[in-house]
């Protein structure tokens, strides 16, 4: 609810643009503003950083689906969707970070009314939990058992065994991956190793049979047709396409 004051205040605020350069100014936290189709309308500079873009106007009217792999932008929509469809905010949630990022990200997700009190769009922030400490109170054993998944993914994947490290049962593991991640504990290793291969594509000359047995695949053809469904290439095509980029922006 709004006072009087802060009525009276805002219906002669100007624009929003004093606004937005505060939001450019938060280090490590990413906003965003979307329309009911999903459509970018606002991006602080944080959040244009996580999508290697340059600036704020490279994004208007794109939806998650034209910047993230579609696994990634399916969770995001879906969640949008709920906060728009129920016009209840979720507070303190998390999900996978974009790109099948090894870390985390703790997020706030707001329904945006418009003046007729019909909801219009969906705001909200995000940040990625850069160790424990930073998660919710609620985050608890899961945290051990994400962090387990981050350190030990080359390993043959065993929730039996990643069971009794962490103290947690096989089946709480199941519940808490599939309902805050979206996928279970083994899809999540995947995206792990996929991510590491991926860095290691970019950073080395190594052989992608090399490549596919030091993330934990068992051998390249099985390495190449995970990776050719998440990423939408094959990890030579990556590499190739990483390499032509770098030699563009070399000589731009």
């Amino acid at each position: 609810m709004r006072s009087k004051l802060q009525t009276e205040f805002f219906s002669r605020v100007r624009d929003i643009e004093s606004f937005k350069l505060l939001l450019d100014l938060i280090p490590d936290v990413g906003f965003f503003v979307k329309d009911l189709k999903g459509r970018v309308v606002m991006f602080n500079r944080r959040a244009c950083e996580i999508c290697n873009l340059n600036n704020e106007m490279e994004v208007h009217g794109k939806t998650d689906y034209d910047l993230f792999p579609k696994e990634q932008a399916d969770l995001y929509v879906e969640v949008d969707r709920e906060v728009m469809r129920t016009g209840r905010p979720i507070i303190n949630a998390v999900e996978p970070g974009p790109e099948a990022s090894k870390r985390l990200v703790i997020y706030s997700k707001i329904p945006v009314y418009g003046k007729n009190n019909k909801v219009i769009g969906v705001a909200g922030i995000h940040r990625f939990i850069e160790s424990t400490r930073d998660a919710p109170d609620w985050y608890g054993r899961f945290s051990e058992t994400v962090n387990h998944l981050h350190h030990h993914y080359a390993e043959p994947f065993n929730l039996s065994e990643i069971a009794r490290r962490t103290n947690v049962s096989e089946s709480q593991i199941e519940r808490r991956f599939t309902k805050l991640l979206g996928c279970t504990p083994s899809e999540y290793v995947t995206r792990i190793r996929i991510d590491a291969a991926r860095e290691l594509l970019e950073n080395t000359d190594r052989t992608m049979t090399d490549i596919a047995q030091a993330v934990g695949f068992y051998d390249n053809s099985h390495f190449t047709h995970i990776f050719k469904r998440l990423r939408g290439c094959t990890p030579k095509q990556y590499r190739a396409a990483h390499i032509r980029a770098a030699e563009d922006s070399s000589t731009s």
